[in-house]
């Protein structure tokens, strides 16, 4: 269906359906909120593509994130690409974990002609590979990172994982639990880590294990260590639920009760984590509303072309039966 096949059907010009779809302040809420409601009975999408060709864009948005085989990640890309298909968009991926790809990254987007990035890495790093003058939606995890300059184009949506870590830490104390051991401490800045640190720091038993590999091989791997080193701690922080289900697989082998003798705990609220075995305690956030905020600013920034204030996102810690 045309734009102006939809006006003829309201009896309203195709001006006043464009606006109107466009929220346009410049018609009533009520003929906006009219014309929005009958597309949506409809279902119908405005041509993008076409409207971003005439201005000189395309309707792709580039996105830059760690490999797949992250959980974390494979689960939002999923969701993000359900709501951009919504809105009329097309995602570009690239893998942003080796920085000498980074020029690569850049002239890909350039050639593309993207609209927009999406990007997981600090401004420091994305800066390298996004297109002068590009919105970009920055998704920064808390730590503390050179931010963009306040004339860009940029939405900077922070993960508070330090505040993640804290509340976790705190719920394990409350649950009674004396020795902490966190299996995954990349470096000592790292925001989950500090979070559950200085929840325990002064109150409970608090001991790392240090690795820079946060997969499910490395947490079985890691497993075996706990059991050899960390037998008087009763618990096990994982700094993510791949690494905390990997450690429940070894935990099983080895025939090491789960939470009788280690209560485990993870970060990202990935689905795997619901069918572990037992079902694993995480942190994290609702991946479907996660990516729609991302979407929605994300078009909000092509839209207007202004930089958008920070936002936080929501999360929830889902007890099961692992702790």
């Amino acid at each position: 269906m045309t734009q102006r096949e939809f006006a003829r059907m309201l009896n309203i010009s195709q001006a006043t359906v464009s606006m109107a779809l466009k929220d346009s302040p410049e018609i009533s809420l009520k003929m906006r909120r009219h014309v929005q409601a009958y597309a949506e009975k409809v279902g119908y999408r405005p041509n993008l593509a076409g409207q971003l060709l005439r201005g000189g864009k395309s309707n792709l948005i580039g996105v830059v994130m760690p490999p797949l085989r992250y959980s974390f990640y494979a689960e939002l890309l999923d969701h993000l690409y359900f709501f951009a298909q919504k809105k009329g968009y097309v995602l570009l991926l690239e893998d942003g974990s080796d920085q000498q790809d980074f020029p690569k990254i850049r002239q890909a987007m350039q050639a593309a002609n993207i609209s927009g990035l999406i990007t997981s890495d600090p401004w420091e790093y994305a800066s390298l590979f996004t297109p002068e003058g590009v919105p970009t939606v920055l998704l920064a995890n808390g730590q503390n990172r050179l931010e963009p300059e306040a004339h860009l184009p940029v939405a900077t949506i922070r993960e508070d994982m330090y505040e993640r870590g804290k509340t976790l830490g705190e719920y394990l104390i409350g649950r009674g639990k004396k020795n902490i051991v966190f299996a995954g401490m990349g470096n000592s800045e790292e925001s989950r880590y500090r979070g559950v640190r200085d929840a325990c720091e002064g109150r409970v038993g608090f001991h790392t294990i240090n690795t820079l590999i946060n997969t499910p091989a490395e947490g079985y791997r890691i497993a075996g260590e706990i059991i050899r080193d960390f037998r008087f701690c009763d618990t096990v922080v994982a700094h993510n639920d791949d690494m905390a289900t990997g450690i429940l697989s070894r935990f099983y082998k080895e025939k090491i009760s789960v939470p009788e003798q280690f209560a485990v705990a993870g970060f990202d609220n990935i689905a795997a984590g619901e069918y572990s075995a037992p079902a694993l305690t995480t942190i994290g956030p609702d991946f479907s509303n996660f990516a729609e905020q991302i979407i929605n600013t994300m078009i909000e920034l092509i839209t207007t072309g202004k930089t958008a204030s920070a936002e936080k996102i929501k999360w929830n810690l889902v007890e099961r039966d692992s702790v």
